[in-house]
């Protein structure tokens, strides 16, 4: 009796071509087949480091303007709310008759909008690193092809 056949998933990788490899003396790099246009303007760690120092940064280079201005102006609503709950702590801090709940729920507050802050510049840096990675779909929005009522959402990839 002879076993199953093995499924194609379980078919071995097609060799690579010669063409496809360019080998130097320390490496063998594989040769980039993207042209000038299909690529994006920065590298994807290049957005995430970008958006990480100023929110948004990432998205306007990676061509998301409207992202990137919501990442800065969230991050500007934050900072500016660690510096009004850092004034209001030193005004806590400065009454006479010092009330140390309210200095201790000041400090809270000032923590909470550093942490917040900090998770929005984050969060920017990991939207640029996404959307550079999804660079190359482009959204199509069309009618069904069976003629039915409705729309059809999907993404055109392209591949070299």
């Amino acid at each position: 009796m002879a076993g199953p056949a093995p499924l194609s998933a379980q078919d071995p990788p097609p060799p690579r071509a010669a063409a496809d490899t360019v080998a130097t003396a320390d490496t063998v790099a594989v040769a980039d087949t993207l042209t000038a246009e299909q690529r994006p303007p920065i590298s994807p760690l290049g957005a995430f480091g970008r958006s990480l120092i100023l929110p948004g940064w990432g998205q306007f280079e990676v061509g998301q303007p409207s992202r990137g201005a919501f990442y800065f102006a969230a991050e500007a609503v934050f900072l500016f709310m660690v510096f009004k709950s850092d004034a209001r702590l030193s005004a806590a801090k400065e009454e006479v008759p010092q009330n140390e709940e309210r200095i201790s729920n000041r400090t809270g507050q000032r923590e909470n909008w550093i942490v917040l802050a900090g998770f929005i510049a984050f969060l920017s840096g990991l939207d640029a690193w996404v959307s550079t990675h999804f660079w190359d779909f482009e959204p199509i929005v069309a009618p069904p092809p069976d003629g039915s009522v409705g729309i059809t959402v999907g993404f055109k990839v392209a591949f070299p």
